[in-house]
C-alpha cells in the first residue's frame, strides 16, 4: 500500500509555521557538532505537507505542485548507506581465499588466525623476547604481495617488530619485508605491513623480532595480491650500477637480487623502467632488500614520461624503511617511470624488487591461453581490442577457452570484450559456464549465464585457482568472439552482497547488512543536516535493496526508505530517491554498484532493464502524492562508453524513456531526475520524448586535477557559464547532484552562490566518508575519518562482520567544521561571495628559516614572481609570520606558490593568530594539496598570523605569495 506522510491542514502563513534554530535546539534536534560559531539559522523547520509538493515549472522549481514558491534543491547525499560504496562506506576487502590454508605456530595452536572469528586469537602466553613465530601453508604457489595480523580484542598485543619471509618449501626463506609493530594511525587492533614486492609462495611465516612486555597475539592473518604489475619482460636502466650488479636484478622477481649504485647516496643518481606501453601508474613500491635494509634512498622524487624525453613529476618523499612506498594522488599514464635519488647519505643505494599499481585488473603477463577451436590466442591479453580471438563457426556447445594464470589467484569477476562498432558486438556468449582449477584437472564451476551485448561480464563469489576455464554452452549463428579477457577481484556493492549470501546465507547477510544500516544513518544525522540548513537529501539506493539478486522482491524492502522519507519530512526536508546502482551496472566504476567494461551489464541484458521497471514502478506506486519525495532520479551516471557516439545516446535515452513511462504511468505528478552525464549531448533533450515535469543532472568532477586550483575553478567557471544557457534551452530545472571540489573552500563557496544566483539546485557529495579529511578525497565529506578497520569480505565471520561494521556511526567520525561552516552559509540561498582582502600595506613578514638571499617580504609583496621559501627541506617546526600593523578582523588567507614551485606547498600545517605576538591561537590545522590553498577559519581579530609547518617533505616549503581576507568565503 502507499505510505504517505500524514499532513498537516493548511494553516497560517509559512513564515509563521517555521521553527528557529533556537527551538530545534530545544526541541534536541541539533547536535553539538553542527551549531557553529557566527553559523546562520536555517530557514526552516516545518514538516512539509501538500503545499510543498515540487514541480518543474520552466527552469525552475515551485511547491503547490508547480503553482507556489519557487525551491531551489540545496542539500547533501547519504551516499554509502542504501548502497555500498567501498572507498567511503565500510564495505569491506577481499582478502586471498583461506581454503585449504593450515597455520602453525612456535607454541601452541595456531588454528584460531585462520577461524574469522575476532575473539579466538593466537597467542605467545608470555612477554615478548624476539624469535615468536606464526605460518601460514597456503597449499599451493600462490602471488601474495600484502599481510594483516589483527589483534581483536587484544589491542595492545601487537608484535614489537617483526619480520615476514616466505618459502617455496618450508625450508628455504627469504625476507619480504620488515616493520615495527606500530599500529596503523588510528587503528588500535590492526598491524599492516607496508606492503611488499609481489612474490609467488607457498608458505608465509611472520617472525617476532622485538621485546615487550605484552603478549603477542593474532586473532585473524590475512594474505592479499592486490593488483600489481608483473614486472616479467620489462626492462630497466640506471645512471650508476655497482659491479655484480644489473637494473634487470630489481624486477626479476627475486628480493635476493638486486641493482646498487656501488657508490654512496648522492643526489641525481636515477634508476628508470620501462613498462613497454604507456601505462596508468597509481602507486610504486621499492624494497632495497633484506642483505642491505638501509640502502633505502635519503629522499626521492618520482617521474614518469610517454617517450622518454619529457618528464613529469608525480610524487617525491624520504626513505624511512626497507621499503619505500608511494600512492599518487592520481593515476598517471607513462611508459617510463624514473626514480630519482634527491638527498645524500653514506649508504648505497639499492632496489632488491620495484613493484608498479596500475588499475583494479589482475596484471595478465606470463598468462597462457589455449582455446578450442584454436586461433589468435595472444589476442585476448594483448590489449588491444581490435584484435581478437575467434571460433571462426557459428556458437556450439562445447567451446572454450583457458587460461593459466601461473600461480594460485583469487578473484571474483571475468569480463570478456569486443570491440565497439563492428560485427564482434554481437559475438558475444549466447550461455557459459565458468570454472576454475588449481591442476586443469579437476575442475568447479563457479558462475554460469548468458552473455551481454559487446562485453560480457561474469561476477562469482570470491574463489581461487591457477586455472580459468570458459566453456560455449549455447548455440547461435553468430561466431564466438573474444577482443579482451579480464580477471579481478573487485571490492564493489555487488560482489559483497554475492559473497555474504553464499558464506551466510540470505537472511544472516541481510542482518549483516542491517548492523551497517542502523549504524551509517540515524536520526541524529538528519538532525545535523536540518542544522546546517539543507533542504535536501539525495538518497542514493543500491536496486539489491530492493530486489534479492535473483531479481525476487525482498520480503522488507521499504522500511528504511519509508523510515528517511518520514523522519526528513517532519524536519523540512526533501528527499530525492536515485536509483544509484541498476541491475547489471550502469557505469564500469564501482560506484554504480558493480565494477565492469563498458558498456557495463545493464545496457545489454532486457531482464535487467525489465528489473529495473519493475523498481521505479513500485517506487511510484508507493509514493506517489508523497510531498516529502522531490522526485525520481531514474539512473545514476548512466555511461555506456567513455565516448560515447550517437547510437549510445540513443540507446541510453531509449531507456530513460522506458523507465520514464514506467514511473508515469503510475505517478503523474512527481518530477523525474534525468542525467546529462558527461554533457547535454548525452541524453534526449525532453522534446524528443514528450518528457515533462523533468529535471536534468550534471556531476561535474575533476578527480584527476583535484590538487590544482586552477582546473577546479575552471570547471566551476565553465558550469556557471554553461547552465544559464541551458535554463533557457532546454529550459527545465537544473541539480548538481554531484560535486566535490576538494579543500577549496573559496571554489565551494563561488559554486554554490553562483548556482543559488540562477535558481539551480545542488546536493553536495558526501554528507559521510570514512577517508581520513588529510588524504584530499575526504574532505568532501561533512563528517570524515574513521580508520577503524573495515571487514574481510571473504574470511571473517558473521559477529565480526557486525563487531566492525558497529564502529563506523557518526560520532566515530570527525566534524569538518569548515565544510559545514561553508555549506551553512549558501544553504538559505545567498547568491554572492562577500569577502574582502586585507591590504597588505605596512604589514612585515618574518620566518624561521630562509633561504640565502631570500626575504620573508617576498611572499607579502603583490607578486606570486616573487617568494619566501626555507632553502631547505620541509621539516615540523619551520614557520612564517606577518605582522599586519594593528588588530583587525580576519576569516581566511590563502597560500600560493610561483608557478614553477608547484611543489613547495606545506605538506602539514598549523595556522596560528595573535593579537599580541606572544599568546596564540591555533585556528586551523590541515594538509597543504597543492599550489595554491585557501584555508578558512572563524572570523577572528588578531594582528599576527603564523603558518607553522607540522609536516615533512624533501620540498622546500616556499609561498610565493600570502593573501588575507576579512572572513571565510
Amino acid at each position: 500500500m502507499k505510505r504517505h506522510l500524514s499532513r498537516e491542514p493548511l494553516g497560517p502563513p509559512r513564515t509563521t509555521r517555521r521553527r528557529t534554530l533556537g527551538a530545534l535546539a530545544a526541541a534536541g534536534l541539533l547536535t553539538a557538532t553542527a551549531l557553529l560559531p557566527g553559523a546562520s539559522a536555517p530557514a526552516q523547520a516545518v514538516a512539509l505537507d501538500d503545499s510543498d509538493f515540487l514541480a518543474a515549472n520552466g527552469a525552475v522549481l515551485r511547491t503547490g505542485h508547480g503553482t507556489g514558491e519557487v525551491v531551489n534543491l540545496r542539500g547533501t547525499n547519504l551516499g554509502g548507506w542504501l548502497t555500498f560504496e567501498d572507498w567511503m562506506s565500510p564495505l569491506g576487502e577481499f582478502a586471498l581465499d583461506r581454503t585449504g590454508w593450515s597455520a602453525t605456530a612456535s607454541g601452541g595452536s595456531a588454528a584460531a588466525i585462520l577461524d574469522g572469528d575476532l575473539d579466538t586469537r593466537w597467542t605467545s602466553g608470555a612477554a615478548q623476547t624476539g624469535g615468536e613465530w606464526v605460518q601460514v601453508d597456503l597449499g599451493a604457489p600462490t602471488l601474495v604481495n600484502r599481510i594483516t595480523l589483527d589483534a581483536g580484542g587484544s589491542t595492545t598485543d601487537r608484535p614489537a617488530a617483526y619480520e615476514v619471509l616466505v618459502s617455496s618449501d618450508g625450508v628455504t626463506w627469504a625476507s619480504v619485508a620488515a616493520a615495527p609493530g606500530a599500529a596503523q594511525t588510528g587503528v588500535t587492533a590492526e598491524i599492516t605491513t607496508t606492503r611488499f614486492a609481489p612474490q609467488v609462495t607457498r608458505h608465509v611465516r611472520v617472525v617476532q623480532q622485538g621485546s615487550a612486555a605484552p603478549w603477542w597475539s593474532v586473532a585473524e592473518l590475512n594474505l592479499f595480491s592486490d593488483p600489481v604489475l608483473n614486472n616479467n619482460g620489462r626492462t630497466a636502466s640506471a645512471s650508476v650500477t655497482g659491479g655484480g650488479t644489473t637494473a634487470a636484478a630489481a624486477i626479476d622477481g627475486q628480493v635476493t637480487t638486486g641493482w646498487t649504485t656501488g657508490t654512496s647516496q648522492v643526489a641525481g643518481q636515477s634508476y628508470t623502467l620501462d613498462l613497454g606501453t604507456n601505462t596508468e601508474v597509481s602507486k610504486v613500491l621499492f624494497d632495497s632488500g633484506a642483505a642491505y635494509p638501509n640502502d633505502y634512498p635519503a629522499s626521492y622524487e618520482l617521474a614518469g614520461s610517454t617517450d622518454g624525453s619529457t618528464w613529469t613529476k608525480i610524487g617525491s618523499g624520504f626513505g624511512t624503511n626497507r621499503i619505500v612506498t608511494s600512492d599518487l594522488w592520481t593515476s598517471t599514464w607513462m611508459r617510463y617511470l624514473r626514480i630519482t635519488q634527491t638527498g645524500v647519505k653514506a649508504n648505497w643505494w639499492s632496489i632488491s624488487e620495484i613493484a608498479v599499481t596500475s588499475g583494479s585488473a589482475i596484471d595478465r603477463a606470463g598468462w597462457s591461453v589455449t582455446t578450442a577451436p584454436g586461433g589468435a590466442t595472444g589476442a585476448v591479453t594483448d590489449g588491444n581490442l581490435g584484435t581478437r580471438w575467434t571460433t571462426g563457426a557459428p556458437q556450439a556447445p562445447g567451446q572454450w577457452v583457458q587460461v593459466d594464470l601461473g600461480a594460485r589467484l583469487t578473484f571474483n569477476n571475468v569480463t570478456l570484450d569486443t570491440e565497439k562498432n563492428t560485427s564482434s558486438e554481437t559475438d558475444y556468449p549466447r550461455a557459459f559456464t565458468v570454472a576454475v582449477s588449481d591442476d586443469a584437472t579437476t575442475w568447479r564451476t563457479v558462475a554460469t549465464g548468458t552473455g551481454t551485448v559487446k562485453a560480457t561480464t561474469v561476477n562469482f563469489s570470491a574463489t581461487s585457482g591457477r586455472y580459468l576455464r570458459v566453456t560455449q554452452t549455447g548455440t547461435s549463428g553468430s561466431w564466438w568472439s573474444i577482443g579482451e579477457l579480464t580477471v579481478a577481484l573487485n571490492n564493489d556493492d555487488y560482489s559483497l552482497r554475492l559473497a555474504l549470501d553464499e558464506r551466510f546465507g540470505a537472511a544472516e547477510a541481510q542482518d549483516i547488512i542491517d548492523t551497517h544500516r542502523d549504524t551509517w544513518i540515524t536520526e541524529t544525522d538528519l538532525d545535523n543536516i536540518a542544522a546546517i540548513g539543507l533542504n535536501t537529501i539525495r538518497l542514493p539506493i543500491g536496486w539489491n535493496e530492493l530486489l534479492e539478486l535473483d531479481g525476487t522482491w525482498k520480503a522488507d524492502p521499504w522500511s528504511r526508505i519509508d523510515w528517511l522519507v518520514q523522519e526528513a519530512g517532519e524536519r523540512g526536508i526533501y528527499v530525492l530517491l536515485d536509483l544509484h546502482t541498476v541491475p547489471g551496472g550502469g557505469c564500469p566504476w564501482g560506484s554504480c554498484g558493480r565494477v565492469g567494461p563498458n558498456p557495463n551489464g545493464f545496457w545489454g541484458s532486457s531482464t535487467y532493464q525489465d528489473w529495473a521497471v519493475q523498481i521505479w514502478s513500485a517506487i511510484a506506486a508507493r509514493y506517489e502524492g508523497n510531498p516529502t519525495v522531490a522526485g525520481y532520479d531514474l539512473i545514476n551516471e548512466p555511461l555506456l562508453d567513455y565516448g560515447e557516439d550517437a547510437d549510445d545516446v540513443a540507446q541510453k535515452s531509449a531507456v530513460y524513456d522506458r523507465l520514464y513511462d514506467a514511473v508515469r504511468a503510475v505517478d503523474p505528478d512527481h518530477l523525474v531526475v534525468l542525467g546529462a552525464f558527461f554533457g547535454w549531448d548525452k541524453v534526449a533533450m525532453p522534446s524528443t520524448y514528450g518528457w515533462t515535469n523533468v529535471m536534468y543532472q550534471l556531476h561535474p568532477y575533476d578527480m584527476p586535477n583535484g590538487q590544482d586550483w586552477d582546473a577546479q575553478n575552471a570547471v566551476v567557471t565553465t558550469q556557471l557559464a554553461d547552465v544559464v544557457g541551458r535554463l533557457t534551452n532546454p529550459g527545465v530545472p537544473v541539480l548538481y547532484g554531484e560535486y566535490s571540489w576538494y579543500y577549496f573552500d573559496d571554489i565551494w563557496a563561488r559554486f554554490m552562490a553562483g548556482l543559488n544566483a540562477v535558481d539551480v539546485s545542488w546536493t553536495n557529495w558526501a554528507y559521510k566518508v570514512r577517508g581520513p579529511q588529510d588524504g584530499g578525497g575526504g574532505y568532501w565529506g561533512f563528517y570524515n575519518t574513521n580508520l577503524n578497520p573495515v571487514p574481510i569480505i571473504n574470511s571473517d565471520d558473521a559477529d565480526s562482520f557486525r563487531s566492525r561494521l558497529a564502529k563506523f556511526g557518526t560520532s566515530a567520525f570527525s566534524a569538518n567544521t569548515r565544510m559545514i561552516a561553508t555549506a551553512q552559509h549558501y544553504a538559505g540561498g545567498l547568491d554572492t561571495v562577500n569577502r574582502t582582502a586585507i591590504s597588505t600595506s605596512g604589514w612585515t613578514a618574518s620566518a624561521s628559516v630562509t633561504e640565502p638571499g631570500g626575504s620573508a617580504a617576498g611572499a607579502i609583496d603583490g607578486s606570486t614572481g616573487t617568494r619566501w621559501a626555507t632553502g631547505t627541506s620541509q621539516a615540523p617546526g619551520q614557520w612564517f609570520q606577518v605582522d599586519m600593523g594593528s588588530a583587525r578582523q580576519i576569516g581566511s588567507i590563502v597560500l600560493q606558490t610561483r608557478s614553477n614551485d608547484r611543489w613547495d606547498y606545506p605538506r602539514m600545517f598549523e595556522v596560528r593568530l595573535s593579537t599580541n605576538g606572544t599568546t596564540w591561537t591555533t585556528v586551523a590545522t590541515g594538509p597543504g594539496f597543492g599550489w595554491k590553498r585557501p584555508i578558512s577559519f572563524t572570523t577572528t581579530t588578531a594582528r599576527y598570523v603564523r603558518i607553522v609547518q607540522t609536516g615533512s617533505a624533501p620540498e622546500w616549503w616556499s609561498i610565493g605569495e600570502l593573501t588575507a581576507y576579512t572572513t571565510a568565503p
